[in-house]
């Protein structure tokens, strides 16, 4: 599971992402990326990701953004057919992650190419001339998060970009530590189990991401509001959530979108358990104060 925390944007997984509607992360320029991404049709609480069988090389489905009610991050699932390749080097005003679901990841940062295998974290700053393909020979799946969103177009965030040397490029490939013993627990974040992949510690000023296993029962049970946007994504099992006053069981490939553009105390407050699940969870560091009037 991955999750985001307080103040920033913050996802765990049993699955988060951030995207825009218009245009494309593995391209060159915004025009060349177009027909990768399509926007999703959901505008409740849970995104349901398209698993439609790819007719391209690339398929980005925007599963949250400002398009489509998350202000703060675009969050999008992004596929790849077995021998995608390169489509040039870009970079963005805003810091990009990329989390690997299946398969292997091929990414260029900056000079230096890494291969990022499942639940490994790929953490872009702004600016880093970056590009990402599959070289291997099973299909590649990964979440990504953009944030901040300063642009409801996130093809105008795009610019081509020439390689030039990332210092220490090697750091921002985060492998998960091993996961150890599972603890159980439903208060006050115990029973999370996390594995923190980014953060403000790591350099990470405008996410939160980690993974996080829960065991039957496990969660958070009591009910808790937060001043910021929070997403989950699963990947296994199911989490039930009360949020507001309606409760919802979330399986996996499903987001779920905890935003603050809604600031109704009703509708924030929220808990949740579950089945055995893995999850990961994202959110945004400035806080509510600065989106559409949301208080702190």
């Amino acid at each position: 599971m991955l999750k985001l925390n307080r103040s920033r944007l913050v996802i765990a997984v049993a699955a988060v992402a951030f995207g825009t509607c218009s245009g494309g992360l593995n391209a060159t320029t915004p025009s060349d990326a177009t027909s990768v991404f399509h926007l999703s049709e959901e505008r409740g609480p849970v995104r349901h990701v398209d698993l439609t069988p790819l007719t391209q090389q690339v398929s980005s489905q925007i599963l949250a953004g400002p398009a489509n009610g998350l202000d703060s991050a675009f969050v999008v699932y992004t596929r790849m057919a077995a021998g995608a390749r390169k489509r040039g080097l870009y970079s963005l005003p805003v810091d990009h992650t990329y989390l690997v679901l299946s398969g292997k990841l091929n990414i260029q940062l900056g000079t230096d190419e890494f291969v990022a295998e499942p639940d490994t974290l790929v953490f872009v700053p702004a600016g880093v001339p970056h590009e990402a393909w599959n070289d291997g020979s099973a299909p590649e799946a990964d979440l990504e998060v953009l944030t901040p969103a300063p642009s409801r177009d996130l093809a105008s965030m795009m610019k081509a970009a020439k390689p030039s040397k990332l210092e220490n490029a090697a750091q921002y490939i985060r492998v998960p530590p091993p996961l150890g013993e599972l603890k159980a627990g439903n208060r006050g974040g115990n029973g999370l189990n996390e594995r923190v992949l980014a953060s403000r510690a790591t350099g990470s000023e405008h996410v939160l991401e980690r993974l996080d296993v829960s065991l039957t029962g496990g969660g958070r049970a009591e009910t808790h509001i937060h001043p910021f946007d929070q997403v989950y994504f699963v990947t296994k099992g199911t989490m039930t959530v009360q949020y507001g006053l309606a409760k919802f069981e979330i399986t996996p490939n499903s987001l779920l979108i905890h935003s603050c553009r809604d600031c109704s105390q009703q509708r924030q407050q929220h808990s949740w358990r579950g089945k055995p699940h893995h999850f990961v969870t994202s959110g945004k560091p400035e806080g509510c104060a600065s989106r559409r009037g949301c208080a702190d």
